[in-house]
């Protein structure tokens, strides 16, 4: 089932977020311990402007767990969700890496999806013949097409998962990108011809 995330989730979700950082291997959290990192995202996962704080999130429950997660916004709210970091290693009284603060990523007119990821004992299931992984991907699309954005972005590694999954949607590469020294693909999808300038 896909919904909301909600505070309750915190655990598991901290843990889907925990996984896929030290997958994505980013230089400027080595420094952390895994405690360290488990704790800033379960702490921030309870603060509404954090990146990966609850009101961002969607999750795919199975037997009343999230087992998979989608984060997503618009372009907009970028830069104020990024300086959440700060506080959190602050309140944590952790020292914080070099190089903290993170480069904006999604594109002006974009609904971005920040983090996809389904947990590992998870990833070759499917309900009503679909994976976990499709199901999060299409609800994302869905939530980009309620908003004003002109199209939905997303970074991914080359022949990752997410990238050849992104191409079954109909996402199309068209920036090459260096993100903490490591290769990236920026994708998008275009939902429509121009952004809606009525409210």
């Amino acid at each position: 089932m896909l919904r909301d995330a909600t505070i309750v989730d915190a655990d598991s979700v901290a843990m889907l977020v925990l996984h896929e950082l030290e997958r994505r291997q980013l230089r400027r959290l080595r420094r952390l311990s895994k405690e360290q990192l488990s704790q800033l995202l379960f702490v921030g996962y309870h603060q509404p402007r954090f990146r990966y704080g609850y009101p961002q999130a969607r999750v795919y429950q199975n037997q009343g767990v999230a087992v998979g997660v989608a984060y997503g916004y618009p372009a907009a709210v970028e830069s104020t969700l990024d300086n959440q970091w700060t506080a959190l290693f602050a309140r944590l009284q952790v020292t914080p890496p070099q190089q903290l603060v993170v480069t904006p990523r999604a594109r002006p007119d974009e609904w971005y999806l920040d983090m996809l990821t389904v947990r590992a004992r998870y990833q070759g299931k499917t309900y009503q013949q679909k994976w976990f992984d499709e199901w999060l991907l299409g609800d994302a699309i869905h939530r980009a097409k309620q908003t004003t954005a002109v199209a939905m972005g997303m970074d991914v590694r080359p022949g990752s998962q997410l990238a050849k999954l992104a191409a079954q949607f109909g996402f199309v590469a068209v920036e090459r990108r260096k993100l903490d020294r490591q290769t990236y693909f920026h994708l998008r999808l275009k939902l429509r011809e121009k952004a809606d300038t009525q409210l």
